[in-house]
C-alpha cells in the first residue's frame, strides 16, 4: 500500500478540506429503522435511496481540527450526493433524533438550503423512524486530483472498525473492538466524474487491482447486528468474534474476508 500511496502523491495534492493534511481520523454515527430499510434498499439495488449520518472529521490532537456534519447521503440512478450542514455536535445529534428547538429559534437565519436539509432529516426521523442503529470509525488518507483530473479524489481507509452500542459520540474516538477489515488490508476508493486520468489507469494496471464492491455500512450489519443476521443467516446466527482473523473458516467468513481486499 505504501508503494502505491507515493505514486499516487506523485501525480495529486491533499483533500483542502482535510486542512492541507493526506490523513485524518473520521467517525460515522448511522440511523436506521428497525426493519433496517437502509441496509435493504441497498441490497435490491435500489435506484434512489438515502441514509442518514453525523460525520466528525479530525481530532483535537492531529492537524484537522474537529468537525462535525450530519448529511443525507442519497444515491439516485448511479450517482452520489450529499446534503449536509456543519452544526455543533450537540445540535447535529438533537436533530438526527427529531429535534429542532435550537434550529426553530435560530430559523430566520437558515438559508433556504438549511431549511431544505433540515426538513429531509425531520421527515426522515418521522415519516419512517429512523434512529440510531451504528458508529463507526476508520483513518482515511485523501488525496485530490490535479489539472489533468481536477474531480479526481482517491481515498485510502484503514482501521475499519464497528460498535452498536450508543455511547456519546466524540471525536477521533478509539472505543472499538469490532473490526471490519484485517488490519493488513485497506479499503481504496476512486472517485470522478469524467475519465480516469492515464497515469492512474497504468497504475491501476502494473499493480493488478481488482475492483470490487465494499459497503462499510452493509458488512457491519451482515458482521455484527443481530437483526440483519438473523434474516440472512437464521436465527440461531452470532455476531463475528470481535477481531477478524485472516485465517480461513466457514464460507461465511471466508467470503467477506475476500469482499475486503482492496479495490478501485
Amino acid at each position: 500500500m505504501e508503494e502505491l500511496i507515493d505514486e499516487i502523491e506523485g501525480h495529486t495534492g491533499y483533500d483542502e478540506e482535510a486542512g492541507g493534511s493526506s490523513q485524518y481520523p473520521i467517525i460515522s454515527q448511522y440511523y436506521d429503522n428497525a426493519l433496517r430499510d437502509c441496509y435493504w434498499e441497498k441490497q435490491r439495488g435500489q435506484k434512489s435511496r438515502r441514509k442518514l449520518r453525523i460525520r466528525v472529521y479530525g481530532s483535537n490532537e492531529g492537524d484537522v481540527p474537529p468537525a462535525t456534519f450530519i448529511e443525507v447521503k442519497h444515491k439516485h440512478y448511479g450517482r452520489g450526493v450529499k446534503r449536509r450542514l456543519r452544526l455543533p455536535m450537540e445540535d447535529a445529534l438533537e436533530l438526527a433524533e427529531g429535534g429542532t428547538s435550537k434550529m426553530l429559534i435560530d430559523g430566520g437565519e437558515l438559508s433556504r438550503y438549511e431549511r431544505m436539509v433540515v426538513n429531509e432529516i425531520i421527515g426522515l426521523v418521522n415519516d419512517r423512524s429512523f434512529e440510531f442503529l451504528c458508529t463507526m470509525r476508520y483513518d482515511r488518507q485523501a488525496f485530490v486530483g490535479s489539472d489533468d483530473a481536477p474531480d479526481l479524489r482517491i481515498t485510502f481507509d484503514t482501521g475499519i472498525a464497528c460498535r452498536f452500542e450508543k455511547l456519546d459520540l466524540q471525536a477521533n474516538d478509539k472505543r472499538f473492538e469490532r473490526c471490519l477489515v484485517p488490519d493488513d488490508h485497506c479499503i481504496m476508493e476512486v472517485k470522478t466524474n469524467t475519465v480516469i486520468p492515464t497515469w492512474l489507469r497504468n497504475l491501476v494496471g502494473k499493480k493488478k487491482l481488482v475492483r470490487r464492491s465494499f459497503s462499510k455500512f452493509c458488512t457491519a450489519l451482515e458482521k455484527h447486528d443481530p437483526v440483519v443476521r438473523e434474516s440472512l443467516y437464521g436465527p440461531n446466527s452470532v455476531p463475528f468474534p470481535h477481531h477478524t482473523s485472516t485465517s480461513s473458516g466457514s464460507d461465511e467468513n471466508k467470503n467477506l474476508h475476500e469482499q475486503s481486499k482492496a479495490g478501485y
